[in-house]
């Protein structure tokens, strides 16, 4: 059914006008030509009066609705509690923000679909708190403690974080011809290194093999967490920044201090006594992450923090508890034989 009442447009305002203007100047010409007809006249100005409030009213309708109207999409563009012009810097704000790692540049895909040994659980099963947004006070900290560390860092210093630059574990780096074969299984064993030049890949065999499954399944969730997360470097917000590397991958939570911290956390189920100093070698490879300009200090408390949860759901393992039997046999076997043998 055809509506009964139509919305006045401002054009079929415009043509009522006209029309209403018209129809007065007739009148009052015909009033004019015909003075004693006063009766005539008296009917002629009811009509008009009656069609100039018919106007009115067309126009006083036009102008509620098209307010209503006005006021409605408002509210739907912008919200109750929206301003009509966005203000410059909240526009610049949200651009920070907008700003994640670029998917182009990451390239440590195949990491995503590795095949875990220990530990089966949802990614998810992690809960590693947001970073801060790029746009906070707390981000603008930790890039301010950046420049700070970039402005004070020496050769010495640089050469150092080189140093541990390269010690992390590649997982599909596994076969003995591949050049950087002897790096990557030596990684495994910086941590602990200082319990002795017999803590090694070639006289703890199983200790190797048990480590490369542990860095394995850490690694999966690790890369899962940095593509969810997706935070851009630190040199990626400030320019001024001079990273000395620039890593394929984003940047929460850092890898480095993640899988140190794991080291950290299954040899001090070995060797508790020697808890602290495991996990100062942790932090001090964090920490050269930030030297070198390519990880937030939050990136390396939230890698801290998952290697935790990683270790508490490695326990959880039955097959992990017998490896990790047979780890510390071995470790404590060929410990005591090289003890020996400096007496």
């Amino acid at each position: 059914m055809e509506p009964i009442y139509q919305f006045a447009t401002p054009q079929s305002i415009e043509n009522q006008k006209a029309a209403q203007s018209k129809q007065a100047q007739d009148a009052t010409e015909q009033t004019a030509s015909c003075q004693n007809c006063k009766e005539s006249k008296t009917d002629r100005s009811s009509t008009t009066t009656t069609l100039l409030a018919i106007a009115i009213l067309l126009v006083t309708g036009f102008c509620t609705s098209f307010s209503a109207t006005a006021q409605t999409a408002f509210a739907s563009n912008n919200g109750p509690n929206k301003p009509a012009k966005e203000n410059k810097s909240d526009v610049a704000i949200r651009s920070l923000d907008d700003i994640t790692f670029p998917e182009a540049d990451f390239k440590r895909g195949a990491y995503l679909k590795l095949r875990t040994v220990y530990v089966d659980v949802p990614v998810s099963k992690f809960k590693i708190k947001p970073f801060p947004a790029n746009s906070s006070a707390e981000t603008r900290a930790e890039l301010d403690f950046l420049l700070h560390l970039q402005k004070t860092r020496n050769a010495e210093a640089i050469n150092r974080t080189e140093t541990m630059a390269n010690i992390y574990f590649d997982p599909l780096t596994t076969n003995p011809a591949d050049a950087d074969y002897t790096r990557n299984i030596n990684s495994l064993f910086f941590i602990g290194r200082d319990l002795g030049p017999w803590f090694n890949a070639q006289q703890l065999p199983v200790t190797s093999r048990v480590l490369q499954q542990v860095i394995q399944d850490a690694t999966y969730y690790i890369f899962s967490l940095k593509a969810d997360f997706s935070r851009p470097r630190p040199y990626q917000l400030d320019s001024r920044l001079e990273n000395l590397e620039a890593p394929g991958h984003a940047s929460y939570p850092s890898g480095h201090s993640s899988t140190s911290h794991v080291h950290a956390y299954i040899l001090s189920h070995i060797f508790p006594e020697y808890k602290d100093h495991f996990m100062g070698v942790a932090s001090d490879m964090a920490f050269s992450r930030e030297t070198r300009g390519v990880h937030y200090p939050s990136d390396s408390e939230a890698g801290k923090e998952f290697a935790h949860q990683f270790v508490d759901e490695l326990m959880k393992s039955r097959q992990f508890r017998t490896d990790l039997e047979a780890m510390k046999a071995e470790i404590v076997q060929v410990r005591a034989a090289n003890q020996l043998t400096k007496k």
